[in-house]
């Protein structure tokens, strides 16, 4: 889920940065401090915006950088447990597929992808199910709960596992019940 917060926070303006003008100045340097930083309450931050600065800032007479308070928007990627998302498939392996939502790649592992018995080919980079022959590509747009996932640590990125094999989850045209899907599952 994709949610909004407001910010206050006192940003450092290296002198360097003095000709951009405070504003720009101040998205800029909130912009390298916060964007694709994880945090444990507001998530995985994607976007500044609507940034406010007091344009009296004080001086550091040590390094001559001016100190600025500021109050801007963040815009944060936070996936709860059980949430119904819709991704792009990004990888195919022998053990699932990789998903894309929002800014991070989750996790489809084999054994929740679809209530069939699939085959995974990893030189075509398709999906297939053996009884229905529906086909899962590189590229396609399929949707999928949340099961768990657990923040970065340390140097590790975001861990998401998502679950495809109940009624109303899989790859979009599955759902919607495109003809030519009907067409390829009833050919075999």
């Amino acid at each position: 889920m994709i949610y909004r917060y407001r910010v206050r926070d006192i940003i450092s303006i290296h002198p360097s940065l003095f000709k951009e003008g405070v504003e720009k100045a101040a998205w800029v340097q909130l912009t390298h401090k916060y964007v694709g930083l994880y945090d444990s309450e507001l998530g995985y931050i994607i976007k500044i915006d609507n940034i406010k600065v007091d344009p009296l800032g004080k001086i550091i007479s040590e390094d001559g950088s001016s100190n600025h308070k500021v109050e801007f928007d963040v815009y944060s990627f936070q996936p709860l447990k059980g949430e119904v998302v819709e991704g792009e498939v990004v990888g195919i392996e022998t053990f699932g597929i990789f998903v894309r939502i929002g800014p991070v790649d989750a996790l489809v592992h084999k054994s929740v992808l679809m209530d069939d018995v699939i085959d995974i080919n990893k030189i075509e980079n398709t999906v297939v199910g053996r009884k229905t022959g529906r086909v899962l590509r590189k590229g396609d747009i399929v949707r999928a709960r949340i099961l768990d996932f657990s923040p970065p640590k340390g140097y590790s990125l975001m861990k998401i596992a998502l679950y495809m094999k109940s009624k109303g989850l899989g790859k979009i045209e599955w759902i919607e019940g495109k003809p030519e899907e009907v067409e390829e599952a009833s050919g075999e």
